[in-house]
């Protein structure tokens, strides 16, 4: 696994805490850990952006509503959610809320890494995602755009004011950039970059 980006634990167990910060000393990882939600946030401007693995419940301020508050302050560390009780909603309110995963107690030390593991592959995929988007001119935006929406380029050429022709241009230049080799590569780029 990448060595990129501390492991922020947030648990009110300590037994958890510990383990959790052996596991990852193993593994070769940089792990931090917090008792509570608020003692997270407290250290929070200092820290740099790192992978969240938080208990749902907690003492105070659970980890469902750190996730949720996340974006207010400014942060977008992905957060893998835990918890000894789960059930099908709650997770699938997790995942609706943003988290990366959500694991059951007890889960497998393996388990752990191989959600850590996905979480970083997707955010080095949408680092090289946005890296691509900023090479992206305005206009290969909005043809990028037009495309995802499943319009024609008789319709977009209309929509823009340029001829087809153009716009198959803009396409080829999308092809190349992104490194898509069909139209259905584009859409998934395009949708994948929230264009």
């Amino acid at each position: 696994m990448p060595h990129d980006g501390i492991i922020y634990v947030i648990d009110d167990e300590p037994e958890m805490r510990r383990s959790l910060e052996m596991l990852f000393a193993v593994e070769g990882l940089e792990s931090r850990s917090f008792a509570s939600a608020e003692a997270f946030l407290g250290a929070l401007h200092g820290l740099p952006k790192g992978i969240i693995l938080g208990d749902i419940s907690l003492g105070g301020m659970s980890g469902f509503e750190l996730l949720l508050a996340l974006p207010s302050l400014g942060r977008s560390d992905p957060v893998i959610l835990i918890t000894g009780n789960g059930d099908i909603p709650l997770a699938v309110a997790a995942i609706k809320a943003g988290a990366a995963d959500f694991l059951e107690k007890p889960f497998e030390p393996h388990e752990l890494l191989n959600a850590l593991k996905l979480v970083r592959q997707r955010i080095s995929s949408s680092t090289d995602i946005e890296k691509c988007l900023a090479s992206l001119s305005r206009r290969e935006r909005q043809v990028l755009r037009h495309i995802v929406e499943g319009m024609t380029a008789k319709q977009t050429a209309a929509r823009l004011e340029i001829s087809p022709r153009t716009v198959e241009t803009y396409r080829e230049q999308l092809m190349k950039k992104t490194g898509a080799t069909g139209l259905s590569q584009l859409v998934r780029f395009g949708i994948a970059a929230r264009v």
